[in-house]
């Protein structure tokens, strides 16, 4: 009978490998989320997501900044329900918290100069108004239509899914959705005191 002799380095390196930890999952929780400079960057654009229905989009969303659209920044899917659209974010590097969110009049998330200053995602203009109704009153008064519930995170880092009424996915075709790096107050005009735009992606 012949003996098969394996070096103990051989056996030693495969003990390591089946006792590492598994790595990272890729689906992390949004604040404990990879740095943006290091995720690959997707082109912001809608897809029928193959897994849904036809009344469902999936908005590819990327970082912005005052100079480029940056990296993947997650996606958000918009489904029609009987309720309304409803929002589903999977977003990457949001901190816990409530952060503004609205539809945008211009399918673009390019930055643009305002005011002498290049600013980001100025390109996606104004809030979605086809009312012309010309304040910002949040999702339940009466002024933008693209005036979105704001994203809220908590502490793990999940993100509660917002439904709005009024809205259909039809209106949304050609607009952008941005996600503010702070709390909509629903009142100040242009975008509710909810700082800087840090999200963007266009829906086609």
């Amino acid at each position: 009978m012949k003996l098969r002799i394996f070096s103990l380095s051989v056996i030693a390196t495969g003990l390591l490998v089946a006792c590492s930890p598994d790595p990272r999952p890729t689906n992390e929780p949004a604040n404990n989320a990879t740095p943006m400079a290091e995720q690959p960057r997707s082109p912001a654009a809608t897809e029928t997501d193959p897994n849904t229905d036809a009344d469902t989009l999936i908005v590819y969303m990327n970082r912005v900044t005052p100079d480029e659209v940056g990296a993947g920044a997650g996606t958000i899917s918009v489904r029609q329900s009987p309720e309304g659209l409803v929002f589903t974010p999977n977003l990457l590097g949001l901190t816990a918290g409530k952060h503004g969110f609205h539809v945008h009049q211009n399918p673009s998330c390019e930055p643009e100069m305002q005011d002498g200053k290049k600013v980001a995602a100025a390109a996606a203009g104004g809030h979605y108004d086809p009312t012309n109704a010309g304040k910002h009153t949040g999702p339940e008064g009466d002024g933008h239509k693209g005036d979105l519930p704001m994203i809220e995170v908590d502490s793990a880092g999940v993100q509660q899914q917002v439904t709005i009424n009024g809205l259909t996915l039809d209106d949304l075709k050609n607009r952008s959705l941005v996600v503010h790096e702070r709390r909509d107050d629903y009142a100040s005009d242009p975008a509710g005191d909810s700082g800087a735009r840090i999200a963007c992606g266009v829906i086609k």
